[in-house]
């Protein structure tokens, strides 16, 4: 059943309309990798001090999806979504702001190829007789703030270090095996499967700059001074990329202006070693 969700997944992805980018004439996102995490593992409790107590377990999500008691096991679902090269190569030019292929990625990838990826698997567990939901697009999902900045109430880079996909970086991003340059989606399901091996012996493994002190050339790719080496200042960041001016470049650039979308930043993912690959 493993290698029929992973494969479901990546069918889709690969084969999706949507996952077109005129402008490169070529796709969004790469292959996908698709990992399993028992929805019972204490890691997913161990986020409530982590994190916060307001992050979400699985079975939380998934009786706030379906009800009181109607959890009663199962797995916690985690894909990356590797940004094409092509895109990360036209970001890895710019020094003060996106490129028109990250704007357009942010506001065609991430809203339709994303979306409709969630509703196809979420359709396709279900034909199958297993319920599912999609935390980080319920209408319970939020982000709010907290004494240690913006926190949501269900991480997918959390949820993907748990499912043994990457670990985290300086700059706060999530550095796979395909690189940081990704996207992240899950979904909690009752359909209870094989855990995959979470191997990482810390959660900033793959990091230069924080497992051997070297590197953090994404300090020097944050057009506004968000990264240093005590981490990662998320107000200035969100500032940035959720800012007046980024509105006003995605709609120059044919993108979303909404507030809320806009044309993103990305520059500490692209140029730097961990764009594509795990650099240790």
């Amino acid at each position: 059943m493993k290698n029929l969700i992973r494969n479901e997944i990546k069918k889709f992805v690969l084969e999706s309309k949507d996952n077109w980018l005129e402008e490169i004439n070529d796709r969004y996102y790469d292959e996908p990798i698709v990992k399993f995490a028992a929805a019972d593992d204490q890691l997913f409790e161990d986020y409530k001090k982590i994190i916060d107590n307001g992050h979400l377990t699985p079975g939380e999500a998934f009786e706030l999806a379906f009800g009181k008691d109607s959890y009663q096991g199962g797995t916690v679902i985690s894909v990356v979504l590797p940004i094409n090269e092509k895109i990360i190569r036209s970001n890895a030019k710019q020094k003060d702001f996106p490129s028109k292929e990250w704007a357009l990625l942010r506001a065609y990838g991430d809203e339709m190829v994303i979306k409709r990826l969630n509703k196809h698997i979420d359709n396709f567990l279900g034909e199958k007789g297993y319920r599912a939901t999609v935390p980080s697009k319920a209408e319970w999902f939020k982000v709010y703030g907290t004494s240690k900045g913006f926190v949501s109430n269900w991480s997918e880079r959390h949820i993907a270090y748990a499912a043994g996909l990457g670990t985290f970086s300086i700059n706060d991003g999530f550095i796979t095996e395909k690189g940081i340059a990704i996207r992240l989606t899950s979904f909690v399901t009752e359909l209870k499967l094989e855990p995959d091996i979470r191997n990482a012996k810390n959660h900033t493994e793959n990091c230069l700059l924080c497992s051997k002190g070297i590197c953090g050339v994404c300090i020097k790719r944050c057009p506004v001074g968000a990264i240093s080496k005590d981490g990662h200042d998320k107000m200035k960041c969100y500032k940035f990329v959720y800012g007046e001016e980024s509105s006003k470049r995605a709609a120059a650039y044919g993108g979303n202006p909404d507030p809320m979308v806009g044309s993103g930043c990305g520059l500490c993912q692209s140029n730097v070693p961990c764009e594509c690959k795990n650099p240790v």
